[in-house]
């Protein structure tokens, strides 16, 4: 059963910061929606969308690669971390796993005495195969793939319509638009394991005591409770998309296969479960 922890989060004189640690693809913006409307009170949050919330990303969009925020270095941001804190403020933003394990021994140490939650799902399959889903059309959309033979004047297909899979119709619009091709993948396998163990084994191990919670268990009640405030707006993630339908059946074996294997020698220790 999901329980609620008591954190003094008015103390001015000491603010207990909170900070959330994820893989991507965990309903992270749902609960981070509750930790940003928290900070208003004691903290400090920047603009609500993931390029801000995501302080630590690279830029997963096109249209983010070249925006000022992005090109700023982990030490520049790390900096102004430190730059705030020395002003008695915390900034409110999600840890995704990628982003952390570059400067986890310092991440590790900064937020030691934080109020620290750690989302997991626990369908592992599907969490899977959301990831694997978007790495797909992120190779059919992105600029890696192009159209045409000419190989002096490469044509960069430059997605039209999607937006971060934000919208049911337009990331369906944009698998039709791209024909993107739906199937297993090596490299995003071998990332996706990785990030599992690194979550599991080190963030979860090496921290003192976080919180860890199953995105299957919560509830807008639990986080109203949990963080003491109300959304008049709550993030929902999409109510009847079904990613499986995508994938062919000869693929959807391969990647069952790969991924059972792979459950049944590791991922079950972790308390993930096989739907």
């Amino acid at each position: 059963m999901l329980t609620v922890r008591n954190v003094n989060y008015m103390d001015l004189d000491n603010p207990k910061g909170i900070q959330l640690i994820s893989l991507h693809k965990s309903g992270s913006t749902w609960v981070q929606s509750y930790i940003h409307k928290k900070y208003r009170s004691f903290g400090v949050t920047l603009p609500p969308r993931n390029l801000y919330n995501e302080f630590l990303t690279d830029g997963n969009r096109k249209e983010d690669v070249d925006h000022i925020f992005v090109k700023r270095s982990y030490p520049k941001r790390i900096e102004l971390l430190k730059q705030l804190r020395k002003f008695g403020l915390e900034l409110a933003h999600k840890a995704h796993v990628p982003e952390i394990i570059p400067i986890w021994p310092w991440f590790k140490e900064f937020y030691k005495d934080h109020d620290i939650l750690v989302l997991k799902r626990r369908n592992i399959f599907s969490h899977w195969l959301t990831i694997l889903f978007y790495y797909n059309i992120k190779l059919a959309t992105g600029s890696n793939v192009v159209k045409g033979n000419n190989k002096e004047n490469y044509t960069y297909i430059t997605p039209s319509k999607i937006e971060n899979g934000r919208d049911e119709d337009i990331l369906k619009s944009t698998i039709q638009e791209y024909k993107v091709e739906f199937k297993f993948n090596k490299i995003c396998w071998g990332y996706f394991v990785n990030c599992i163990r690194f979550l599991n084994d080190v963030v979860i191990e090496e921290l003192d005591s976080p919180q860890v919670i199953w995105t299957e268990d919560i509830t807008t009640e639990w986080l109203e409770e949990r963080f003491k405030v109300v959304l008049k707006k709550v993030p929902k993630p999409f109510q009847t998309f079904d990613y499986k339908i995508y994938f062919k059946p000869e693929e959807m074996k391969i990647i069952r296969e790969i991924f059972e294997e792979r459950f049944y020698n590791e991922f079950e220790y972790y308390g993930y479960e096989l739907k």
